[in-house]
């Protein structure tokens, strides 16, 4: 029991020590929201508490070394140490052989046992309390703009180009017409969900499992999230320089038409690296028709790290001079999001402020069930889904860099 409680207690102090560090990026992001992760890590921590202090209440009530036997009965209440405290009575025949011989001579001799008792090698193992959980990405919806719809689809009208222009007018001269020619964009909310049984059995046995399968389906879906919002094809999944098959229903940034595209490839001269391909992008949307200014760049870490890595002619780092003084997060001013949902070689400048919204018909929910023959199978389910859609109201505030080195 004393051990037990140990090991929760460390347990407390790596939850909190992960949700300090958590608490630290948020406040360099400026979030104010928990993310789900966080909120986990908090609710495991509460729990934590509250099973600390059952564990001292009850060490309190036996003492700190555990009694055993039958109350009562002769015997009753010994602590457990007296057990490990007797010497073994077990002799080696060698030694038993070498006393006999040594009695029958005359001689003095003297009797040691090499033994010893243990029972270690039949103790079970000690179960950890909790699942070494899957690590994930952090949620790309975070850093974008929501809008709450209520009904299936959203149509936004978008004033799209314009004809004829204001001009300077002499007296009594004829004023120019503009006319201002606008479309329609509906966007259908897509269901992204999954779900996930366990027996009664381990439910009781172990709830913290259960309590971990909730979380890991949670996070499972916001995986599939990021990549939708990323590369989601209403037709096909984006694969790098093709698409094929695998229809979402979600058009993400990487599949919109329209969005403003730039090929490093093609930027050749002296001296001339990756960041000046990106210079070169963020000046285009800026003198594009939305006018955009990203505030939001999307790597592949593979991606982020070689561009890290750009160093000038003398052999010094461009992005960070000292790489023993602290880590570059930013690119030309611009917040770096890193995510392995982004093909790497491809960077997405993202201005969030005017490219649109993700329209949230139903966020992010849990439901607890049984589907068919579950009950009779002592199986309880649990479905976790959402419905939304990426709304692209003006492409031209996307940029997508290709030929990005990795």
């Amino acid at each position: 029991m004393v051990g037990q409680l140990s090991m929760l207690r460390d347990r407390r102090i790596e939850l909190r020590d992960l949700l300090d560090q958590h608490l630290e990026r948020a406040k360099r992001d400026g979030r104010e929201n928990m993310l789900p992760r966080e909120k986990a890590i908090l609710g495991e921590l509460r729990q934590l508490d509250q099973r600390i202090k059952e564990q001292e209440a009850e060490v309190e009530r036996a003492g700190s070394i555990p009694q055993f036997g039958q109350p009562g009965r002769a015997g009753a209440g010994r602590s457990l140490t007296t057990a490990g405290q007797l010497s073994p009575l077990a002799f080696p025949d060698q030694e038993l052989r070498r006393l006999q011989v040594a009695a029958q001579r005359g001689e003095g001799a003297r009797i040691e046992s090499r033994d010893f008792s243990t029972a270690d090698p039949l103790l079970p193992s000690q179960l950890f309390p909790y699942p070494v959980s899957a690590i994930h990405e952090s949620r790309l919806l975070d850093r974008l703009p929501g809008y709450a719809i209520e009904t299936p689809s959203v149509t936004f009208i978008r004033h799209v180009s314009t004809t004829g222009a204001p001009a300077a007018t002499a007296e009594g001269g004829l004023k120019p017409e503009v006319i201002f020619n606008v479309d329609s964009l509906t966007a259908t909310a897509v269901k992204l969900a999954a779900h996930n049984g366990l027996s009664w059995e381990i439910i009781n046995d172990w709830p913290a499992f259960q309590s971990y399968c909730g979380t890991e389906l949670y996070r499972q879906l916001i995986d599939v999230e990021n990549e939708e919002l990323i590369q989601g094809n209403a037709g096909a999944e984006f694969t790098g320089t093709t698409v094929g098959a695998g229809p979402s229903g979600m058009n993400g940034f990487m599949s919109t038409p329209g969005i403003l595209t730039h090929d490093a490839a093609g930027d050749t001269g002296t001296a001339v690296t990756s960041l000046d391909s990106i210079e070169i992008a963020i000046a285009r949307m800026r003198t594009g028709p939305a006018l955009a200014v990203p505030d939001l760049l999307v790597l592949n870490p593979e991606t982020w790290s070689a561009v890290r890595r750009t160093k000038d002619l003398y052999g010094r780092f461009l992005v960070q001079p000292d790489p023993t003084t602290g880590e570059a997060n930013e690119l030309w001013g611009i917040p770096v999001l890193q995510t392995t949902q982004q093909p790497a070689g491809y960077g997405l400048l993202i201005d969030t402020s005017e490219f649109g919204y993700v329209a949230v018909r139903e966020p992010l929910s849990m439901r607890i069930g049984y589907s068919g023959d579950d009950l009779v199978h002592n199986i309880l389910r649990t479905v976790c889904e959402e419905r939304l859609v990426l709304c692209v109201t003006r492409p031209p505030a996307i940029m997508l860099v290709s030929g990005l080195p990795t």
